[in-house]
């Protein structure tokens, strides 16, 4: 048995399986990709009985939400693990996620949306009754408490825009406000203009009677009778184990005060390493479930859309090489007839009015071009640089009796130097290379011109692409006005245009309008 298995790799590795962890799956699973969510069971909502404002689920409580979320993402073909994260090192396209339970997997991406934390003030008997009748956001909790009796615990500067907001829910809302923690002027104006009631000092304690909250012991010992409190946690997002890759957790500020910590970034939840996202309340404190959820759906669209343009890139980089390379035309000549075997358009049109003698020939292929130049009474060097073409285009020329007046080459022109040999003719048709590479080919062709003689270059012209014929061949393309800046000195331009031809489409042999790309240039020096 293999001690050590290659980790399986996923697109996306989703660390935490809350709202927006499962609606991230969610969308990258329905676009088909590979997901893995690491959920540590500890959702941030797990106290709560029931999760409010989340519209076709109010109501509902949140184990039972995440339970109907996971067997939703699992028909999508979406993994699940129960596990914690300990580990995540790598780059993108090959981030390694480690857990505590010893899995390690391979993720293209990486979506943090767990971890988050709400550290509590420290007033005894508090956390035990956090998210029973020790609430925080009135949007979550506050219908529940509606005109009851409520205590605000004033543990920053904040406290007061939440006694507003729970002041329209009850008319009997008392601020407590901590040592230390000065409320606005302005702000306790406006508060005791609604009839808030402001206390002072830090309370001792949350006191309770069994499973039933009593109220809140004053700094000076009584007791203030309530039916809910109401504080704002200070919510922090665990990030050790994204330190390998540099991402901090990062203050959360609000009109000058810290309120927690969050993983900072852009508006398609990329954080600041590239490929790895993060959504929900990770990013944001303020995220109610429903929001969060709608986050995650949101960067899970993103991530998809990223890989979706990486899947191309990488296919046309493939393409790209093998199209460029001499392998693939070896093959592409091994099977069956490439081309027509007549002669191109242009050098049809160009060369009758040259005077014949010897022609340098690039990208012979079956030797169409090379024929009917030794036709004309050219003496014909024909190179290409798969041997199945000049193997094509020897034994075309032979059958039409011309195989005296072609010699061919293997020459790479990407490289090729005539080494001082030159040609009253150097002709090139549909020689394409990718990203700009042509005008370094018209020079090294230049450089193969005898005095008096011809450079005739051919190409696709991108105008071509509205035809559908060139798609996926936008780089490859140019225009005569892109090669004529690289002949050097002591050639004089005698063509430089677009010229429109027809030819048959190669599906529906419907005769559609293209256009060629013709630069001609003569060697006067």
């Amino acid at each position: 048995m293999d001690e050590n298995p290659t980790p399986q790799t996923y697109d996306v590795v989703v660390i935490g399986g809350g709202a927006a962890g499962l609606s991230g799956a969610m969308a990258l699973g329905r676009s088909k990709r590979s997901v893995l969510v690491i959920d540590a069971g500890e959702p941030r909502n797990a106290p709560a009985d029931h999760a409010h404002n989340y519209l076709g689920r109010e109501g509902v409580s949140p184990f039972e939400l995440l339970e109907i979320g996971r067997a939703e993402v699992a028909q999508y073909g979406v993994e699940i693990l129960s596990d914690r994260v300990v580990a995540v090192s790598g780059e993108v396209d090959a981030f390694l996620v480690t857990t505590q339970g010893g899995r390690r997997v391979m993720a293209r991406r990486v979506l943090v949306t767990g971890g988050v934390v709400d550290e509590l003030p420290d007033v005894p008997g508090l956390a035990h009754r956090w998210g029973v009748d020790v609430l925080h956001c009135p949007y979550c909790h506050g219908w529940e408490v509606r005109d009851r009796r409520i205590a605000v615990l004033a543990t920053s500067p904040m406290a007061g825009h939440q006694a507003l907001l729970f002041r329209q829910l009850s008319d009997d809302v008392v601020v407590v406000v901590h040592d230390g923690v000065e409320i606005p002027d302005e702000e306790l104006e406006r508060l005791g203009a609604i009839g808030v009631r402001v206390l002072h000092g830090t309370p001792q304690e949350v006191v309770s009677d069994g499973d039933r909250l009593v109220g809140l012991r004053l700094a000076d010992g009584t007791i203030l009778e309530r039916d809910a409190v109401v504080v704002a946690s200070r919510p922090h997002v665990r990030t050790d184990y994204l330190r390998p890759l540099g991402i901090e957790a990062t203050p959360f500020e609000m009109h000058g005060t810290e309120l927690g910590s969050v993983i900072a970034v852009e508006p398609t939840g990329a954080t600041s390493v590239p490929g790895v996202f993060a959504a929900g309340n990770a990013t944001d404190i303020a995220m109610i479930l429903v929001a969060s959820a709608a986050h995650g759906v949101r960067v899970g669209a993103w991530i998809n859309a990223e890989l979706a343009t990486a899947d191309a890139t990488l296919a046309a980089a493939q393409r790209r090489e093998g199209f460029f390379e001499r392998d693939a035309w070896e093959e592409r000549y091994s099977g069956d007839r490439v081309w027509s075997g007549r002669v191109n358009a242009q050098l049809a049109a160009e060369a009758p009015s040259l005077t014949p003698g010897r022609a340098l020939e690039i990208g012979c292929g079956e030797g169409g071009d090379a024929i009917w130049l030794a036709g004309q009474g050219w003496q014909v060097t024909a190179v290409d640089f798969a041997d199945a073409a000049l193997g094509r285009t020897s034994e075309h020329a032979a059958q039409v009796g011309v195989g005296d007046r072609v010699e061919t080459r293997r020459v790479d022109v990407r490289t090729f130097e005539p080494g001082g040999e030159t040609w009253d003719l150097v002709t090139s048709h549909f020689f394409h290379l990718p990203d700009g590479g042509m005008p370094d080919v018209v020079r090294r062709l230049a450089s193969a011109v005898a005095p008096g003689g011809t450079l005739l270059v051919v190409g696709h012209h991108p105008g071509d692409l509205s035809t559908g014929l060139r798609h996926g061949h936008a780089t490859f393309m140019f225009t005569a006005e892109e090669l004529a800046p690289a002949l050097p000195e002591g050639f004089e331009v005698e063509v430089c245009a677009a010229r429109p031809r027809t030819q048959a489409h190669p599906e529906t042999g419907e005769e559609i309008d293209v256009t060629d790309a013709v630069l001609r240039a003569r060697r006067v020096g």
